[in-house]
């Protein structure tokens, strides 16, 4: 019976195992034939805005708002354009914050603010700023503006 080295044994498992993923077999093929609902929740209004602040970059601001969330466990936190990337009727370019709430939102809604807070991020470049007076964040309860 002829020797087989380690280095060929442990070769030969690699190659099998990444067979595996490569034909698509995987735990993961389970939930899916399972019937199970893949769709992500759809992202909502945080509550209330904190905090807004304008860092200077070398080509245009980066705008970055911090939020309460209604609950803990809400995700991808996203500052969303309004008007399609135009300025307003009073020359501010407009965003809502917005988050995708966890499977079950009900979950941390009486957990205290600090743990619901929240950040999102976004570049403004200087050629969109040009004409604009500033930024206004939009939440479930208010707004917040920062002018330039």
């Amino acid at each position: 019976m002829p020797k087989i080295g380690l280095r060929h044994m442990l070769l030969a498992m690699v190659i099998g195992l990444s067979g595996c993923s490569y034909l698509g077999l995987s735990d993961d093929d389970d939930s899916i034939a399972a019937g199970t609902d893949l769709t992500e929740a759809p992202k909502v209004s945080v509550q209330r805005i904190e905090n807004l602040e304008l860092g200077r970059l070398f080509d245009g601001f980066m705008l970055s708002a911090v939020a309460i969330a209604p609950g803990t466990g809400y995700y991808e936190p996203e500052l969303r354009v309004r008007y399609g990337g135009q300025l307003g009727p009073d020359g501010f370019f407009e965003y809502d914050f917005v988050a995708r709430a966890p499977d079950d939102p009900s979950t941390g809604a009486n957990a205290p603010i600090t743990a619901r807070y929240i950040r999102a991020d976004t570049e403004l470049s200087t050629d969109m700023l040009r004409a604009a007076r500033g930024v206004r964040i939009w939440s479930e309860r208010d707004s917040v503006e920062g002018r330039f």
